[in-house]
């Protein structure tokens, strides 16, 4: 099946609309959508989507998008691309027009400059057909308000309001996220929530101050009734972004002890998601009903190695001779060596484009792509079969590789 793979344009809009809704069966207003593409022709350049066409480009096959985020990398800032969206039609399907949109996108990634990518997979294994590893560890807390903590509240909440500034909602993000690899960089906490109506949508958000005055914390949150009573939900969706985030012990207790007194009477719960490097079990009680799911929210891969390599935080003084495979993106497949010292910028070389050279460590992109954000480290890869260590012991294999903080903060 001959095929044409490229850039979509603003015009051709109704066109990726069309798969999505058959792709994903949703309702979608295909005239509409086809009148917008006409007039709404303002580009976004954050945001690209591909299309494999038929060699006519009569027919759409497949599709998929990204849109580039600012994030930060062991306390650099780098360009991510996020993927979302990859569809296609039912009848073209087991063609390779995935493969084919993927590889594409993943080129261009490389050529926009980004240095890592994420996406939420439908299937782990599928994926890692294409560079891409777990990540984004997530803690999913489910809390009955008879556990919430009984304390004074000495700060204060106050609820926001439509028209008032979501400017200290930002504030508690980035303290929040600061140390977290991957994590968005944002302008505003959210632009789509300052144009939409809360109240009609039946969101609500509450600030926390402590006695300082200084934002420590917040909840945006909607109800929901289930067969075992009703949840205030804080957990983020496609189609809302709801949260539950606080810089420390007491604000979290004190925003639960709030709660408890204000929303006691109608709630039964509430659930909410953080990264799973934070432990609440210290602040909880003995409730044997409280849950927390441990799972993976999605799946990195490092996009460009040597941008990966010289932004990493290295520890103390050393240098590795790293081989690492890469068959969809040539640039990164190859020995790299890595020279770093405290205080200073890493050297990295490329100095072979074969793998079959003398190496410290032999591995796919896949894990060099888990173990350089921080998920995995050292002591991770005697799990891992596909990685060979040659020459380094575990102390300076983990000089580079060491669990840090890390968690994607968007959906798309």
């Amino acid at each position: 099946m001959k095929q044409k793979t490229r850039l979509m344009t603003p015009e051709e809009n109704h066109r990726f609309q069309l798969v999505q809704a058959v792709a994903f069966e949703v309702s979608i207003d295909y005239e509409e959508e086809k009148k917008k593409s006409q007039t709404d022709l303002e580009t976004d350049e954050n945001c690209r989507k591909i299309g494999v066409f038929s060699e006519d480009e009569s027919v759409l096959y497949g599709c998929l998008l990204y849109n580039k985020y600012r994030c930060r990398f062991d306390g650099k800032e780098m360009l991510l691309g996020g993927i979302g969206g990859v569809a296609t039609l039912p009848e073209y399907r087991r063609n390779g027009i995935i493969r084919t949109c993927m590889n594409f996108t993943l080129r261009d990634m490389y050529e926009q400059g980004c240095a890592f990518s994420f996406l939420y997979p439908f299937s782990v294994q599928y994926y890692r057909k294409f560079g891409f590893e777990e990540g984004n560890g997530l803690c999913d807390w489910t809390i009955p308000f008879t556990e919430f903590p009984k304390k004074s509240i000495e700060g204060s909440v106050a609820q926001i309001f439509p028209g008032d500034s979501l400017e200290p909602l930002l504030r508690v993000y980035e303290k929040f996220y600061k140390e977290y690899n991957l994590s968005s960089i944002r302008e505003k906490y959210s632009p789509q929530m300052e144009k939409e109506d809360l109240l009609k949508q039946r969101r609500y958000v509450f600030l926390y101050r402590d006695r300082a005055g200084v934002p420590k914390g917040f909840f945006i949150y909607r109800k929901k009734s289930t067969p075992d009573g009703v949840v205030m939900e804080c957990t983020t969706t496609f189609e809302a972004r709801n949260d539950f985030l606080f810089l420390d012990a007491d604000a979290f207790s004190e925003m639960l002890s709030f709660i408890r007194s204000a929303f006691g009477s109608y709630y039964d719960k509430i659930h909410f998601a953080i990264p799973a490097d934070i432990s609440l079990s210290l602040l909880l009680g003995e409730d044997i009903k409280s849950s927390c799911e441990k799972y993976y929210g999605g799946m990195s891969r490092v996009i460009d190695v040597k941008k990966a390599l010289k932004m990493c935080r290295c520890l103390g003084s050393g240098q590795l001779c790293i081989g690492i495979k890469d068959d969809i993106l040539p640039e990164n497949q190859g020995v790299w060596k890595i020279r770093f010292s405290e205080g200073q910028e890493n050297q990295v070389e490329k100095v072979s484009a074969d793998i079959e050279e003398a190496v410290d460590l032999l591995l796919p992109i896949n894990e060099f792509s888990a173990l350089i954000c921080g998920d995995k480290g050292a002591e991770d890869i005697r799990w891992m079969p596909n990685v060979k260590v040659y020459s380094k012991e575990e102390e300076e294999l983990g000089k580079i590789f060491y669990h840090k903080k890390c968690f994607m903060t968007e959906l798309f």
